[in-house]
Formats: structure tokens, sequence, C-alpha cells
């Protein structure tokens, strides 16, 4: 039988069952469910089919966990991409697309040569619904909408 990843005192055991428990954030009660599954003597590979995750991940918390301890395994690094544009060029991009109907690749072609950033097509739908949920920005309406108002822009405020 292999080594145990893991090895609880009976209070720290007590205090991850009590945090487990206590936890509303899955992601964090995966993590917690691991290492108590490692104490218990489950192998790397076991925990990562219970937990549903890659058996990397599952040595990448046993390390957190045992260097820098319980509090960082419970703390979500995550914090999201900061964008290729910068607000104020976010601005412009707003300007711009404001002052003439205008399509994803135009605007695709107009940052590039401007700010020498390149969009994908999903990309800068997506930059262009975040302009877009600012309060009193234009928003552009599909060229398939009935009624002629694809020729026009409405104003639309997302909240």
């Amino acid at each position: 039988m292999a080594e145990k990843l893991v090895n609880l005192s009976p209070g720290e055991r007590e205090d991850l069952e009590r945090r487990y428990k206590r936890t509303p954030t899955r992601r964090i009660s995966e993590r917690i469910q691991a290492i108590l599954l490692l104490d218990d003597g489950h192998s790397r590979e076991q925990v990562a089919r219970i937990v549903q995750v890659n058996p990397k991940t599952i040595t990448r918390w046993v390390h957190t966990f045992d260097e820098l301890g319980i509090d960082m395994l419970c703390t979500l690094q995550y914090a999201g991409n900061v964008g290729a544009l910068s607000p104020a060029q976010q601005a412009q991009l707003a300007d711009w697309l404001a002052a003439e109907h205008r399509s994803i690749q135009e605007a695709r072609a107009w940052v590039e040569q401007r700010f020498c950033v390149r969009y994908t097509e999903s990309g800068m739908r997506k930059l262009l619904a975040r302009i877009y949920a600012r309060d009193g920005v234009a928003v552009p309406v599909p060229r398939a909408a009935p009624g002629g108002a694809s020729s026009a822009w409405q104003r639309h405020s997302l909240k």
C-alpha cells in the first residue's frame, strides 16, 4: 500500500470537517473533501475520480495545503482577465462605434489598426457587450431587425 499523502492530527481533521460542512462554495468544499479523503488513505487517483478533477490538481491542492496551510487552500485565486484595451481605449472605441453603424469585422479592424491589438470575432463581441453594459451607450440593432430598425441605433441600458 502506498504512503498516505496527508496525515492530519485529530484537531486538524476536526477543523477541516467543520469547514467542509460550513463552506457554501462548492470549489472550496471539493478541496477540503480531497484532503479529508487523502487522510482516510485514498490514493490521489481515487480522490481525483471522486471529486472529478485531474490527479495533478489533487497534487497541487496537497502542495498548497502543506506549504501554505488551510486558509490558502480555501482561497480561490482566480481574478479574471484584465483585458487588452484600457478603459480609455474602450471609451474611444465606444465613441467611434456611436458615430455610425459598424460591423464586428469593422470594429476588429479599427482596433487592430488603432491600438495594435487583435481580437477574434467572439472576443470582440464580448468586449462590445461589456462596453454596451454601461448606462447610456448606444447598442447596435442586428441587420435582420424588423421594421427598418436595423439601420438605426437604439439607446439601451442594461442593468
